[in-house]
């Protein structure tokens, strides 16, 4: 395991009780979960406790689903990712706050599953007391991992057209991040296509021959990604030895590894060394070509993080909205072991990095990020009866923070009996409603894509289910964020009906 170094975020340290708002809601702890000097707190507007984000790592949008969908092609079923789709809204949980990094509260509420059975929820969200304006980032010794590789388009970076080519998005997107960094951190750029390079060894990050590298870079032929990434993560490991606060190689790819090895556990298993040795990962997936099951597999480990971009407004929009929080994580190895009450079982969980929407593989995040937006996870408890007037769910949860300070907390929730409206829901804080409608809108549409080869009309069906359920979720809760949902799943539906092709759209926007 790598040295542990300690991550700077300039915030105070307070309580070490966090009530949790709701009907009979608490988590107790013990351990604080800041780091920094002591201080006030800052407070937001009318005097109330300033609140800041916090996400799951792993995959961080819907990008590749969304811009298929758009191009008229319905998307695999590996481009459906619920911490996704959690990631691009806003999920707050109310309640009394507790001046920490990572913030949990918890709701519990019922609402019909996928098929119209009722179920039981539990959310646990994710928020921070960490000051954006008031925070010290963290210096980073970044290694940047460039595909150069034909399908890049390196080429043709001026290319202005719908979809430009993921080469010219790449040197956009590395002279916006370049751009930002200091004297105080390191760069380094390890190119690979046909072969590997190391174009540019550690440099400080304010040094002219960043960006002159960058104006250098140009196709070579096959892609040889485990390669790069190999070479990437040796130049990673010895910057551990840096005195910087933190290692990540940054990987701007299509995703199209077609030299070496080619198949996502290959790829996991080389991340998860890194990870292991405490080098962090930010993958940028660019292209609508992109090979998205790679990129779920290598995003969720300790310290990873994956976004998408597709056009140049896409690359603006996400170093404008991420800066710096993509690096910056505040917790690892996030457990949740949820006990559920008399007469119920576990039936699904989402937006856990890794798992698929819908599974109980088991209830971790490998690290939790900063961000401009709260965020979920979710868990759905099916009734093996009739669903009972009084339940209480409890829990434990247990993460380290980023300087690996150990922290336990227990969670108890309780449903009073309150009548449930027409829709069969009762949710402790609106924003469950949200989450919850979200959450099932993701699973349907996963599995509608995942039938839709071997049996359209099955697959029609599931999606039309799903088009309508979200529907229904939107007018009921009156949300103006699920309106882009409603229409995404609209216009899915339609693809489905109209015979759409399947799949990505690899070397289709070439010059």
């Amino acid at each position: 395991m790598g040295a542990q170094k300690t991550i700077r975020y300039v915030i105070p340290v307070l309580a070490c009780l966090i009530l949790l708002g709701g009907c009979e809601s608490i988590f107790s702890t013990n351990s604080d979960m800041t780091t920094g000097s002591p201080g006030t707190s800052p407070v937001g507007p009318g005097g109330a406790p300033f609140e800041f984000g916090a996400t799951a790592g792993g995959v961080q949008d819907m990008g590749l689903a969304r811009e298929l969908v758009t191009a008229g092609r319905v998307p695999p079923t590996e481009a459906f990712r619920v911490e996704g789709m959690f990631s691009e809204h806003d999920l707050p949980l109310d309640g009394p706050a507790a001046d920490r990094v990572l913030r949990l509260r918890g709701a519990v509420g019922i609402a019909p599953d996928r098929s119209g059975e009722a179920a039981a929820w539990v959310q646990v969200g994710l928020s921070s007391n960490v000051d954006p304006d008031r925070m010290e980032r963290p210096t980073q010794t970044i290694v940047a991992c460039v595909d150069v590789s034909g399908s890049m388009g390196w080429f043709y970076q001026g290319n202005e057209s719908e979809y430009p080519t993921a080469g010219g998005l790449a040197s956009q997107l590395l002279h916006l991040i370049t751009d930002r960094l200091g004297a105080e951190d390191r760069v380094a750029i390890v190119t690979y296509g046909a072969s590997v390079s190391t174009l540019l060894e550690p440099v400080p990050g304010n040094s002219p021959r960043i960006g002159q590298a960058i104006e250098e870079l140009t196709a070579n032929g096959s892609t040889n990604m485990e390669a790069g990434l190999t070479r990437a993560f040796a130049l990673a490991r010895d910057g551990l030895e840096s005195e910087t606060d933190a290692v990540r190689v940054l990987l701007f790819t299509d995703i199209q590894p077609n030299v070496g090895a080619t198949e996502p556990g290959s790829f996991r298993t080389l991340a998860r060394a890194a990870a292991q040795d405490g080098i962090g990962l930010t993958v940028y997936g660019l292209g609508v070509g992109m090979r998205q099951e790679i990129m779920n597999a290598i995003a969720d480990l300790r310290g990873g993080n994956a976004f998408s971009c597709y056009t140049h407004q896409d690359v603006v929009s996400l170093v404008e909205d991420q800066w710096p929080w993509m690096f910056c994580p505040i917790a690892h190895d996030l457990e949740l072991e949820l006990t559920p009450p008399a007469g119920f079982q576990i039936g699904a969980a989402y937006g856990f990095p890794g798992d698929e929407p819908g599974s109980t593989a088991g209830f971790s995040v490998a690290s939790v990020f900063l961000s401009r937006r709260r965020g979920a996870l979710l868990v759905r408890l099916d009734p093996q009866a009739a669903l009972p007037g009084h339940f209480t769910v409890t829990g434990r949860l247990s993460y380290l923070t980023a300087d690996g300070a150990p922290v336990n907390d227990t969670l108890e929730l309780s449903y009073n009996g309150d009548a449930p409206d027409d829709h069969g829901c009762w949710f402790q804080q609106p924003t469950l409603g949200k989450t919850v409608a979200l959450a099932t809108l993701v699973a349907g549409m996963q599995e509608a894509a995942q039938r839709y080869q071997p049996n359209p009309e099955q697959a029609i069906a599931i999606m039309r289910t799903a088009a309508q359920r979200i529907a229904s979720d939107a007018e009921r809760i009156a949300d103006d964020s699920l309106a882009e949902e409603v229409v995404f799943a609209r216009d899915m539906l339609a693809l489905m009906e109209a015979g759409a092709e399947q799949g990505d759209m690899y070397g289709e926007h070439l010059p």
